[in-house]
């Protein structure tokens, strides 16, 4: 039925272009009949990874649907006339199924109407989000219960604080270390109020699965993380592209999971800067990431220049 409106629809205003965006990767499947039945040129949008997503493997399918969603992904990709993604992980892992254009465009950032809060005088650590079960990293956990142990002003001055949900499992492990005390737990608030905790934190906390699924997952909060003016320390898979936009931009710093030490060294650093009054970012090239200058990258594509 899409089908059918949609090539009536199609020739009755004359649309030359169509663009189809997913999850849901059905959709792709709609612009691949309408790019056959009118002629149209086919842009195949792709804000997440078909069957390398990490909850693919969870849903639980036979061989056969396997191999059935592999086949359709594979044709897709190789029938469209222009494919976006998100990442360049995902562009890599593309460009071993097809020969087709692959452009990253990835989420961005839109400047905010927010005014800049005075910053934290203690040394607080956000985390804005959900932070579920699978990211929970105690690496993390285990140096702030260090540096509690060996600095009596470090223990003072440290807050945790937490802006979504947050998941039990988490706050167990948290309670484990003895850091409990140092949690403050503020559920959900409206997005200007999620702006003003990322403006006013001294340090703001990225945490990603750590696994091979993950390493293409960029959430859209470390855009506006990065326009903060606040250090990022972000934790996540190896090779990930949040640790190229890190490094690329001079926001923050990207460890993986394994690295305790580095970590403690970098959390000293930091605290230090803090004490001096100091701490801050010195962002670079972020104008690349700008809604409006992403929104021009895909004008051109749909305009086929």
């Amino acid at each position: 039925p899409s089908v059918q409106y949609l090539d009536t629809y199609i020739d009755d205003y004359h649309i030359q272009t169509v663009i189809t965006s997913g999850p849901p990767h059905s959709l792709h499947l709609i612009g691949m009949e309408l790019q056959k039945r009118a002629g149209v040129k086919w842009i195949a949008d792709f804000r997440d990874p078909w069957t390398t997503i990490g909850y693919h493997k969870q849903l639980k399918l036979t061989n056969f649907a396997k191999q059935k969603h592999k086949a359709l992904e594979k044709k897709v990709l190789q029938s469209a006339n222009q494919i976006i993604v998100t990442s360049s992980v995902t562009k890599k892992e593309f460009e071993q199924v097809t020969s087709k254009p692959i452009a990253v465009i990835t989420n961005g950032y839109d400047t905010h109407t927010v005014s800049k809060p005075p910053l934290d005088t203690f040394f607080s650590l956000a985390h804005i989000g959900s932070l579920l079960a699978k990211r929970n990293p105690k690496v993390l956990w285990q140096v702030l219960k260090e540096l509690v142990d060996e600095n009596k002003d470090f223990a003072k001055d440290l807050q945790l604080h937490f802006v979504g949900s947050v998941s039990e499992d988490v706050l167990a492990s948290i309670d484990s270390f003895g850091l409990s005390n140092y949690v403050y737990n503020h559920s959900y608030v409206t997005h200007n109020k999620a702006i003003e905790f990322q403006k006013k934190s001294q340090i703001l906390l990225l945490i990603e699965v750590d696994s091979e699924e993950t390493k293409c997952i960029i959430p859209g909060k470390l855009f506006e993380y990065m326009i903060s003016n606040r250090p990022i320390l972000a934790l996540g898979p190896e090779a990930s592209d949040i640790e190229t936009l890190i490094k690329e931009t001079n926001t923050g710093v990207y460890f993986n999971y394994h690295d305790h030490e580095a970590l403690k060294k970098t959390l000293i650093k930091y605290y230090g800067a803090f004490q001096e009054g100091t701490l801050q970012a010195h962002a670079i090239g972020l104008q690349k990431y700008s809604r409006k200058n992403l929104t021009e990258i895909l004008s051109k594509l749909i305009l086929w220049e």
